[in-house]
């Protein structure tokens, strides 16, 4: 029974390298390169967005309220009775 375990637990660890496996600094680089991947995907959405709204703004433009002047346009109110 000792070695039909043995022999088992031999076929089982050999199934799998332990080169095959990546080293903690491939994970690291791949992490980094990931996280760079991604800021650089979310710099050019905003940069992107950005120029959309400058040029929609342009195409429309927003209409300036007039100005109020305190002489023309003051608010009376009534005094109680």
């Amino acid at each position: 029974m000792d070695d039909r375990a043995v022999n088992q637990n031999s076929e089982a660890t050999g199934k799998f390298s332990i080169g095959n496996w990546p080293t903690p600094e491939m994970l690291q680089a791949a992490n980094r390169a990931r996280a760079k991947a991604f800021r650089d995907m979310t710099r050019d959405m905003i940069l992107a967005l950005v120029k959309w709204t400058k040029a929609s703004m342009a195409s429309h433009p927003i209409p300036k309220s007039p100005r109020v002047t305190a002489s023309s346009d003051t608010l009376r109110v009534a005094p109680k009775r």
